[in-house]
Parts: C-alpha cells; sequence; structure tokens
C-alpha cells in the first residue's frame, strides 16, 4: 500500500507543469474575474504539489542552482507586503512571484527526459505565431513613433476584444512577450535538424517580428538587435565582424546626430505624455534611485511605486493623468519593489542563466538539443536588454512566459550536464 501511494505521488508529481499551466495559471492571471476562494486554492496548490513530490521523489523540488536566489525573493515577498501601505496593491506582485516560482519549478521538475523537452519546446514553438497572431489583431496600434507605418494599421482588423482590456492589449506588454519568445523559432530556424521545420520556423519568425515591428516598441527591437547579434556568432563565428561594424555606425551617428537625438529616437515623447521621452524616462528612473536611497531594505513595498511616487517624489515632465505603475527598469523595479536584498537575489539569478545558458550552447554544440539553448540565450539577452528600457514583467503575465523559459532553461542544462556525466563514464570505463 505505501508503495502504490508513493506511485500515485511520482504520477501526480509528473503531472505538475500541466496542473500549474492549466489549472492555477489562469486564475492567478486573471485573479480580477475569480472568485477569492479559487485564489486561495490557487496559491495553495503550488506548496501542496511541492509536498506531493516530496512525500513520492523524497525531495519537493529538483535542486538548480537557482535555489537560493529563488528562495531570496520568495522571502522579500513578505517584507514587501509588510512595507506596502495599500495592502490590496500587493496582491497582483503576490501572485506574479508565487506562480513564477511554481512555473518554474513545475517546468524543472517536469521535463526531466529529451523526450519531455522537445515536446515542451514544440508546444512553445507553435504558440509563438499564435500569440503573434493574437497581438495583430488584438492590440491597441498606434502610428505615433513611425509615422511610415500609419498606413499598414489601416489593414488591421480589430477582431479580437480581450475580456481582461476590451479596449485592445497593450503594445510593450505585447512587445514584451514577444521578444522573449521569438527567439526561440530564431534557433530553430538557424540550427533545426530537419529543412521543413527551418522553414516553419522561418516564417514564424519573420510573422512574429513583423507583428514586433508593428508594436513599435524600441526597446523591445533593440533587444530583439542584441539577441539576433549574439545568436548569429554563435551560429557563424564570421558575424564577429558585425560588432566593428555597428560600433563605428554607432559612433558616426553619435557624431553626426548627438547623443540628446539618439535618446529621443530611443524613446521619443508623445501628445499625451512625456514618460515615453528620454527626459522624461529619465526623471523616473532619478526616483527610483531616491526610493532605493530612502528604503535600501524593504523598498516601498510591492505595488507601491507609483503611489509612492505621486506621494514624496513627483515628477514634472510627465503629464498628471498618465498612470507610471513601474519605474520602467528591471533591475530598479526589483529594488524599488523589495530592496536591495531583492536586487542581490535577482542579479545572482541572472548570473547564474547567463552562465548555464552560455554552457548549455556548449554542452549542445552541433547536437539536437543546440536550436534550442541558442534560443534561449537570444530570449536571456532579449530580455536583459529590453528590461533596461521597460519593465514588462513587472505585471503577471509576461512574467508568467519569462518564469517559463528560465524554468526551460534549467531543465535544459540539467539534461545536458547529465548526458555529459554519462557520457565521461562511459569513456572512462572504455579507456580502461
Amino acid at each position: 500500500m505505501k508503495q502504490q501511494l508513493k506511485t500515485a505521488y511520482c504520477r501526480i508529481a509528473d503531472l505538475e507543469l500541466t496542473i500549474v499551466l492549466l489549472g492555477v495559471a489562469p486564475v492567478l492571471l486573471f485573479d480580477a474575474w475569480v472568485p477569492s476562494w479559487a485564489i486561495a486554492v490557487a496559491l495553495a496548490a503550488i506548496p501542496a504539489l511541492w509536498f506531493i513530490r516530496w512525500l513520492g521523489c523524497g525531495s519537493p523540488i529538483r535542486p538548480t542552482p537557482l535555489d537560493l536566489p529563488i528562495l531570496l525573493l520568495l522571502l522579500m515577498v513578505p517584507v514587501g507586503v509588510w512595507a506596502a501601505a495599500i495592502k490590496s496593491l500587493s496582491l497582483p506582485q503576490i501572485y506574479r512571484i508565487v506562480l513564477g516560482a511554481g512555473l518554474y519549478y513545475a517546468a524543472v521538475g517536469t521535463l526531466t527526459s529529451a523526450r519531455r523537452l522537445w515536446r515542451f519546446s514544440a508546444w512553445l514553438l507553435i504558440a509563438v505565431p499564435v500569440l503573434a497572431l493574437i497581438a495583430l489583431l488584438g492590440t491597441q496600434l498606434s502610428s505615433s513613433k513611425f509615422p511610415l507605418l500609419a498606413a499598414l494599421y489601416d489593414w488591421i482588423p480589430s477582431s479580437i476584444k480581450p475580456f481582461w482590456r476590451p479596449t485592445g492589449l497593450g503594445p510593450n506588454s505585447v512587445a514584451g512577450g514577444l521578444v522573449m519568445l521569438l527567439p526561440l523559432t530564431i534557433g530553430f530556424a538557424l540550427g533545426g535538424r530537419r529543412q521543413w521545420l527551418r522553414i516553419a520556423c522561418t516564417l514564424a519568425s519573420l510573422f512574429a517580428g513583423s507583428v514586433l515591428l508593428l508594436t513599435q516598441s524600441r526597446g523591445a527591437l533593440v533587444g530583439l538587435a542584441f539577441a539576433l547579434l549574439v545568436m548569429f556568432i554563435l551560429w557563424k563565428r564570421w558575424f564577429l565582424l558585425a560588432i566593428p561594424a555597428v560600433i563605428m555606425a554607432g559612433l558616426a551617428a553619435l557624431g553626426v546626430l548627438g547623443a540628446e537625438w539618439l535618446g529621443e529616437f530611443m524613446l521619443s515623447s508623445t501628445a499625451t505624455s512625456a514618460a515615453a521621452s528620454f527626459d522624461g524616462r529619465l526623471e523616473i528612473w532619478t526616483r527610483a534611485i531616491y526610493m532605493i536611497q530612502d528604503f535600501p531594505i524593504t523598498g516601498v513595498g510591492l505595488g507601491m511605486f507609483d503611489h509612492i511616487m505621486d506621494l514624496l517624489y513627483p515628477v514634472f515632465m510627465v503629464a498628471p493623468e498618465t498612470n507610471i505603475f513601474h519605474p520602467h527598469n528591471v533591475f530598479l523595479w526589483q529594488a524599488v519593489s523589495s530592496g536591495l536584498p531583492g536586487l542581490v537575489g535577482l542579479l545572482a539569478l541572472i548570473f547564474l542563466l547567463l552562465f548555464m545558458a552560455a554552457q548549455s550552447t556548449r554542452l549542445s554544440r552541433q547536437g539536437e538539443s543546440w536550436p534550442l539553448a541558442l534560443g534561449l540565450l537570444g530570449a536571456l539577452v532579449a530580455y536583459l536588454v529590453h528590461g533596461t528600457f521597460d519593465s514588462p514583467t513587472s505585471f503577471v503575465r509576461a512574467s508568467a512566459i519569462l518564469w517559463i523559459l528560465f524554468g526551460l532553461q534549467a531543465a535544459l542544462w540539467l539534461h545536458l550536464r547529465k548526458r555529459q556525466a554519462i557520457n565521461d563514464s562511459a569513456g572512462q570505463v572504455s579507456a580502461f
């Protein structure tokens, strides 16, 4: 009987990713449309699944190098709630962090074999053009940044009205999700083993890239450009020649056009707000730094950035009716929300992910895992560059995509390390 229960617990643990994706995530992603008891059940389901895994497999989670940084981020959640003056505003951030940890460990604990990795990767590849199509038909597009694209918008029907945002999806939020997923299809377009897969991923990449361009998110486009440069260099080393060419072109543009013009090109103002202007963005970043200086240990509290800024650190270049929910920088956002300890946790997390991504590309070189490793590295680069100018993952939906990719990266790294250890052992036996 005891063995049968243990087997049942292991089978439930094998379904952890499916349960979190289909059962827990929808509740926390759309919390405003579900009853409070459903939210409580969804939050309790994540540690319950860890407990079931512990009963069946002997450990609540599959250990990874990111465990300590994630533990630090989780420990700062009650601190951020305690520091928040309005506790209800912390709830979406609690959902974001808890769901992120749940998705990460569900992916790591479930994707334990090559077959599962490839199957889940295939679903993600299919999701990229599907999400791009939804974004194309459901995003509130504007031609205020790239007027040359204005004529195209008349041909795009706004046929999708999301129930959580009837006015249309936000272009920056859409760009934040697409720029993290797009490198996956690009990776398989460059290194897929089968020709049909390379062709399909090339078409998906072109379509999703076009939608990303239509969002006019320059931070996301710059992030994608850096990701492409890194991926192309790893694909063909002669792309290293592009680095001095890019540097020379940048210096020439800086000399001819000036730093102010380039800054305004990246963050140009709109008719309604200066939050997207270079000077306005600098002002917001400055206010975030002031908050970190005044609240270095706890931060200002989860979800409290805009309220604290309006109350104690008012800005003058942004229209009063403009809502600024985050400081438009992922690192400043983390430090403002949970203090310097939270920032240390995020930096450690990013450093370890970069190490794992780089090692995965090396271990999988010329192998069937290489396109996935290349795409995940590109996704991380795109996220970091885009996160310098914006903070789309401060919202729960984009954050869920990010943590799924983190979990996939850790699962791939563990798989490649295990395979290398087996090959090394076989080589030692053969030598003996």
